[in-house]
């Protein structure tokens, strides 16, 4: 039995339980701040509907579905369900394929319709004087393929889901099937009806994070079948991270709003910033914080630590932060704070970047890049990374070190040489010998001394049949050299248009990149150094944690800690966002900071570095959000 389900219920689970007991099915919004247990009370949900409705469902052949945000989330939750066959775990864009793989003459369709629009879009485009010849090229490029794919589409016996889209292999790609699932749900009866009979329950984490689309098909998938469908969204709006997310959802009539208040993981001074953070967000006030029970069984509450340095944002920042650590560890007893196990949490911070040997990779995917690559390279998930991650880096180190059962099955996942339909009737002995020639150059390609480039990487992907490529990626893949620096003036970029601009600058610097500088991303994104993304430690929790607040070293547009604090005024751009109702990084800030701190289990340290120690002093001080003799600047350890 799960440790999870052994837990005693709280108010909100007991309120859960009733929801899904009913005789009629009563959808929900359960908002649970860091550190509430939200997971488990999604378990407890869980065991809850299998108790109660084992006999209907199995006789019905029905399942209860739940849809997690990451691969990681998901096993999680398939462990503390025990593997139930009537429980269906998956990530979102999983499954929404579940759903629309049978519809295959649909789909067919829907990417008839979806390549058509590209060809209206490329078609209507008009350039000014001074666009870039490659820029024309490279759409004609993409019109041709695309006009290329429409002919062919028809050939096509069938479609699967995979990294990246290509329509005339028949593969569709994670944004296309979460595209193409979507509007199933929003605009056709049937496919709502067949979703409710298959599922009856449907639970969403992380919900804050998942697209309007999808949560308003679930919604009309439960306004359809009334009384007969149950949708339940946990999550929580203020740890809303990516810009795609909903962020809070509204309780529909006769839904139940279920708020789960307690904080199980924060000592006491961390639940404190906690509160004054949110303070200035929902309001939500979390209560009792993290507890531990006595020898004699008593049940205590933990104080923990929680400070603020403001330190000068010079070329002494990792001197600094050592003399930080030194310092509280004298202060708290603690040798770790010195040189043992803390975490470390940078917003895609140059200081990562620099040690773990991606710096190059890093500064394409964030400065002059477009939003997309930036929110992307958080989590590895912006698609120009995509086959580096998910085969090459993998395969190499399977190469590598011998493992030829897991290089086997990359193979089969990835390579179309090894589709069931492309596979041959003879010699397929020669054909696996080929793809293990592949993989072995592979692995040369993407060793730490290597100097290959990741075009060069992509290149022999491509060349080889390892992979299918995205189209976007064979489109650049297949363009002339940039243009001369000087070339690029602001004329030349309007006429572009902004986004094409940034893409193909971005781009250019991809492919030129070291392809061996993957190898400290991954490390940096897989949790396996001692720095963490801000952005990817939802759920997560640590004993120490050092928060590092510094926009000078990071070039994330989406943040800004100088204005949330209160040390730079708004633009024009954030006081017409304001105005308009529209979010600003403040907004976008404060929610990861509130990310940030909750996830320290015993002592909290903030670092923010400025221009200007003394007016950032000032402004956090009047914030209120840390005790003022827990304010600290460079004096305190000169």
């Amino acid at each position: 039995m799960s440790r999870r389900l052994d837990k005693p219920d709280t108010p909100a689970d007991i309120e859960l339980k009733e929801c899904l007991s009913a005789a009629e099915r009563r959808s929900f919004v359960m908002v649970a701040g860091a550190g509430s247990g939200k997971t488990t009370s999604l378990i407890k949900a869980l065991s809850a509907i299998i108790d109660v409705h084992f006999a209907s469902l199995k006789c019905r052949r029905q399942r209860v579905a739940c849809i997690t945000y990451t691969e990681i989330a998901a096993q999680e939750v398939w462990a503390d369900v025990g593997n139930n066959p009537l429980v269906h775990v998956s990530t979102i864009h999983s499954f929404m394929w579940t759903l629309v793989r049978p519809f295959q003459s649909d789909i067919r369709n829907w990417v008839a319709s979806r390549i058509q629009e590209k060809i209206g879009e490329l078609e209507g485009k008009t350039y000014g004087p001074r666009v870039h010849q490659r820029t024309k090229e490279k759409d004609q490029r993409d019109l041709a393929r695309f006009r290329q794919s429409l002919r062919r589409i028809d050939r096509v016996r069938s479609f699967a889901y995979g990294t990246g889209s290509d329509y005339t292999k028949g593969i569709l790609g994670h944004d296309d099937v979460l595209r193409c699932a979507t509007q199933f749900l929003n605009q056709r009866p049937l496919f709502r009806t067949l979703l409710a009979q298959q599922f009856p329950f449907v639970f969403v984490d992380e919900s804050q994070d998942t697209s309007e689309g999808l949560v308003a098909g679930l919604k009309a998938v439960a306004s359809q079948s009334q009384g007969k469908f149950c949708v339940g969204f946990f999550g929580d709006p203020m740890q809303r991270i990516y810009m795609t997310g909903v962020g809070p959802i509204r309780a529909e009539d006769g839904w139940a709003t279920i708020t789960k208040q307690e904080n199980f993981r924060c000592p006491t001074a961390v639940l404190s910033v906690a509160n004054a953070i949110r303070r200035g967000d929902d309001g939500l006030v979390q209560t009792r914080g993290r507890t531990i029970t006595t020898a004699e069984g008593e049940e205590i509450s933990v104080e923990g630590t929680a400070r603020m340095f403001i330190l000068p944002a010079d070329e002494q920042r990792d001197q600094n932060i050592a003399k930080v650590r030194a310092w509280v560890g004298e202060q708290n007893k603690d040798q770790a704070w010195r040189d043992g196990a803390i975490k470390l949490l940078v917003i895609v911070h140059r200081m990562a970047a620099r040690r773990l040997g991606f710096d190059d990779l890093y500064v394409v995917m964030n400065s002059n890049a477009p939003s997309s690559f930036k929110d992307g390279f958080l989590d590895a998930t912006a698609w120009p990374l995509r086959p580096i991650m998910s085969l090459a880096l993998p395969l190499a180190s399977a190469t590598v070190e011998g493992r030829e059962f897991e290089a086997m099955s990359l193979l089969r996942k990835f390579s179309p040489k090894l589709a069931k339909e492309n596979i041959p009737r003879v010699g397929i002995s020669a054909l696996l010998a080929g793809l293990r020639q592949a993989a072995a150059k592979l692995a040369e390609l993407m060793q730490p001394d290597s100097r290959a480039t990741t075009r060069e990487v992509l290149e022999h992907m491509r060349d080889t049949g390892l992979i299918t490529l995205d189209p976007r990626i064979l489109s650049y893949l297949e363009a002339v050299a940039p243009p001369p620096p000087d070339q690029h003036d602001d004329q030349a970029a309007q006429d572009e248009g902004e986004d094409n601009r940034l893409e193909m600058s971005a781009m250019d610097g991809f492919l030129a990149s070291k392809a061996s500088g993957f190898i400290g991303y991954k490390e940096y994104v897989d949790e396996l150094s001692p720095f963490s993304t801000q952005q990817g430690i939802k759920g997560a929790e640590f004993d120490r944690v050092l928060v590092i607040a510094d926009d000078g070293e990071s070039s994330h547009s989406q943040f800004s800690y100088d204005k949330y604090f209160g040390v730079k005024e708004l633009s024009l751009n954030d006081k017409k966002s304001l105005e308009e109702g529209r979010e600003t990084q403040i907004e976008r800030t404060r929610r990861l900071f509130y990310v940030c701190c909750t996830r320290a289990m015993k002592d909290l340290v903030v670092i923010l570095f400025s221009d200007d120690v003394g007016a950032a002093e000032r402004s956090v001080r009047a914030m209120n959000l840390f005790p003022a003799d827990m304010i600290f600047t460079r004096t305190e350890f000169s």
